[in-house]
């Protein structure tokens, strides 16, 4: 799965914010598995064009049953409410019912420690793994909802296509959903509608997901020490300035990789 979430600010780079699956990510997620899912049908069969939107060429002309063996056009709308300037039926926009904040402890995992292992061997086959402290870890969650809006000119397609997103989001997806950083609580099919639309009829239906995802925050430590360098001189230190012997001096250097192994 991938979405086109990329964001254009500074600001998670700047404060070391690695995840925040709050609502831009898994609106968009959910509209690209649902795409995937109904690409594979061949009657709410879903066609992207070649930018990845959905494909809504002129109908004029076309025959009735297009787009159930070809990928003439699209026979599903799939996307966000107000991305056309045109109406097309059967449709289903996804898009964001809120969120809210909610702390996983008392102080977000605050000062979480995250440490890299790293496999040492040396020459006579001695082998050691050694951790060394990388980042700061903080962590919080989010829970929301997700409103995906059914619309038909059909109430049999608008039952039909709740009962698939239903079980589509409670079963099928769920997994890889979560593998992807956002879990699906519940889900929740609403009270069926219908209003007037210019001299037809429209059927609406609202599926609800309720949802739970993360936000993580790695402060990388760079005040850890590597090595520590001695340095010693020596001289007569009993007379005024003290004088120090030419070409005596005593180094060492204890590096911190090497105290570890020994350890």
């Amino acid at each position: 799965m991938a979405t086109a979430n990329s964001f254009r600010t500074d600001l998670y780079s700047l404060h070391s914010y690695v995840q925040n699956t709050c609502i831009t990510h898994p609106k968009e997620i959910i509209i690209e598995v649902l795409r995937n899912f109904f690409s594979r049908d061949s009657y709410y069969h879903f066609v992207k064009d070649e930018w990845g939107f959905p494909k809504t060429p002129d109908h004029t002309g076309l025959d009735l049953e297009a787009g159930i063996n070809d990928d003439v056009t699209t026979r599903l709308l799939i996307g966000e409410p107000y991305r056309y300037d045109i109406i097309y039926y059967p449709a289903i926009l996804v898009k964001s019912g809120g969120c809210r904040f909610t702390p996983i402890s008392f102080n977000n995992n605050r000062d979480t420690v995250q440490s890299e292992v790293t496999r040492f061997i040396d020459g006579y086959g001695n082998e050691r793994f050694v951790s060394i402290p990388m980042y700061i870890v903080n962590a919080g969650a989010w829970e929301g909802t997700i409103n995906i809006d059914i619309e038909t000119r059909s109430h049999r397609s608008r039952d039909e296509l709740s009962e698939i997103v239903a079980l589509f989001f409670s079963d099928t997806m769920r997994w890889e959903l979560q593998n992807a950083g956002v879990f699906i609580k519940g889900v929740n099919i609403g009270s069926p509608t219908e209003i007037d639309d210019r001299t037809d009829k429209l059927f609406k239906v609202t599926v609800t997901c309720d949802i739970r995802s993360e936000w993580e925050r790695k402060t990388p430590i760079s005040n850890v020490i590597d090595a520590i360098n001695l340095c010693v001189d020596l001289g007569n230190l009993e007379v005024t300035p003290p004088v120090i012997a030419p070409n005596i001096r005593i180094n060492s250097r204890v590096d911190l990789l090497d105290l570890l192994i020994d350890l």
